[in-house]
């Protein structure tokens, strides 16, 4: 059984964290009865208002902090109806999140600069202004540079990628660059190993990131140490998983990208793991898409690559070492390669996507394995529904997590109501994550329409803009919609008791998901 994307803690440090939890809650508790018996002192009275003073000026404090809605409300009564857990919770939550401020210098020195020539500001400033608004979004977060000397290829399907990949890697003549959330034992592993071997003998240099707890369960030891052997390779763990309660855990590397001799980039929402390719079958047929990118926007992608490695290693490799001249020219397409993550002060991928929303004039689709988003975002959609914009979201019929696949269908309501339509895959499990406005700006790559996916994991994508590509995306998504089963509103309101139950009890907690 493959590991999940949503975040599975090994069950020893889920004994631990549980112990550490009910001994918290434990003295809540007590702090309540001290409180409200008269048998006790008045200092275990004094302690305990004491407390839900500091939790009341903790809220105050959150409530004026730059953040979206719904994290601040879940937050706020969490800590009023129990102040010191969950003051001590998002005390955790929120130094973790911080990035040293010698770490951002060397982020912005040395791997986050925009290089632009004349010919392509000319291009870029040219393009509609509703189109160049989304390039601004991502450049004024973080400095991701755009491209239009790239060629954009389209996968459809995860196997059809991995032929692609298998097949450029053993052509690499420099590097080889592999960056995933999860590597699972089987055949593709296989398949990669030997030609990662062929490589290293012949002295190609191969860096590989994993994350540690997305490949817990079915990265044996044995094999990373296989891997390790090959030469010329080193292979790194993000994050990883040790004896020690980290409060970072809960931050994942989601991102994947593979680059070869920074003339090839790929992205997408797949992962090291046969089902991706149709080897095994898990919740039905698994539907994933890639990008592939040809020319200079892999070298965003070497940037977003590089950015992790130094997060995992401390060791700071040199962008201009791995970046190949390779223009492939494609007037007034524009690729933006970009990523985002929980400590970079910014929401990267929510602002892109509310932006693809917000400028949408005749269609979006947005396809998702996951819906759990905040109000501020469903209004969006309902708001371009009125608007006239044909809307279109393709969701999973099988989910790998009921919690989430619930919580996502709750979110159904108002955007049926406006007049939106939803679609669930019922052949298996929509892994998918695209969206596409109108016929001139897109979106492929990692992010899930989620909280964990926009404010708690690491991520990373590519806005692409005026593309001709987009129209095989517009043209897979509309196919796989008639395939899927739409759910109206009245099926909606059809949905299982208990679904609806669960649904109801935990979007107070949707924030955490």
């Amino acid at each position: 059984m493959t590991q999940n994307e949503r975040i599975s803690i090994p069950i020893w440090k889920r004994i631990i964290i549980l112990v550490i939890t009910l001994l918290v809650f434990a003295i809540q508790i007590m702090l309540f009865v001290f409180a409200f018996q008269l048998t006790y002192s008045e200092v275990n009275k004094i302690v305990y208002f004491l407390i839900e003073a500091l939790a009341i000026l903790l809220v105050i404090y959150i409530i004026h902090k730059p953040m979206i809605t719904s994290y601040k409300l879940t937050w706020s009564i969490l800590i009023l109806v129990l102040p010191l857990p969950f003051s001590l919770l998002y005390y955790l939550n929120s130094s973790s999140k911080r990035l040293p401020k010698r770490k951002q210098n060397k982020f912005e020195r040395n791997i986050h600069k925009i290089e632009y020539n004349e010919e392509q500001l000319k291009t870029l400033n040219n393009i509609n202004y509703s189109l160049r608004k989304h390039v601004m979004v991502l450049q004024q977060n973080n400095n991701f540079e755009a491209f239009n000397d790239t060629k954009y290829t389209y996968f459809n399907d995860a196997e059809l990628k991995h032929i692609d990949f298998m097949e450029e890697l053993k052509k690499a003549q420099k590097y080889i660059f592999i960056e995933t959330f999860i590597i699972s034992e089987g055949y593709l592993l296989d398949q990669l190993f030997e030609i990662l071997k062929q490589k290293g003998e012949e002295g190609i240099e191969i860096k590989i990131i994993y994350d540690d707890l997305g490949s817990k369960r079915n990265l044996r030891s044995k094999t990373i140490k296989e891997i390790t052997k090959i030469p010329n390779c080193k292979i790194v763990n993000y994050n990883p998983l040790g004896l020690n309660i980290n409060p970072a855990f809960n931050y994942r590397n989601h991102r994947k990208i593979g680059i070869i001799d920074g003339k090839i980039a790929y992205c997408g929402g797949d992962n090291l793991a046969d089902e991706y390719i149709h080897k095994i079958e898990r919740f039905g047929y698994w539907r994933d898409t890639c990008g592939k990118f040809e020319g200079q926007a892999a070298k965003g992608f070497i940037k977003l690559f590089i950015e992790t490695w130094f997060l995992s290693t401390k060791e700071l490799l040199d962008v201009d070492k791995y970046i190949c001249q390779n223009n492939v020219i494609r007037a007034d397409s524009f690729i933006v390669p970009f990523g985002d993550g929980p400590t970079d002060n910014a929401n990267v991928g929510y602002d892109l996507f509310k932006s693809l929303i917000n400028n949408a004039e005749k269609s979006l689709y947005i396809s998702t394995p996951y819906f759990v988003i905040d109000d501020d975002m469903i209004e969006a959609i309902v708001l371009a529904i009125k608007s006239g914009v044909d809307v279109k979201i393709l969701m999973p019929a099988i989910p790998d997590k009921k919690a989430a696949f619930y919580l996502g269908r709750y979110n159904y309501k108002k955007i049926l109501k406006a007049g939106g339509k939803i679609y669930e895959y019922t052949k298996g499990f929509n892994h998918a994550k695209n969206i596409i406005s109108d016929n001139d700006a897109a979106f492929i790559g990692t992010l899930n329409m989620d909280f964990r996916s926009m404010f708690l994991h690491y991520e990373c994508g590519a806005l692409i803009i005026k593309d001709e590509e987009i129209n095989k995306m517009k043209e897979d998504f509309l196919r796989v919609c008639n395939e899927s089963e739409e759910i109206t509103y009245e099926k909606w309101k059809k949905r299982p008791f208990i679904q609806k139950i669960i649904a109801y009890i935990f979007y107070l907690f949707a924030p955490m998901f």
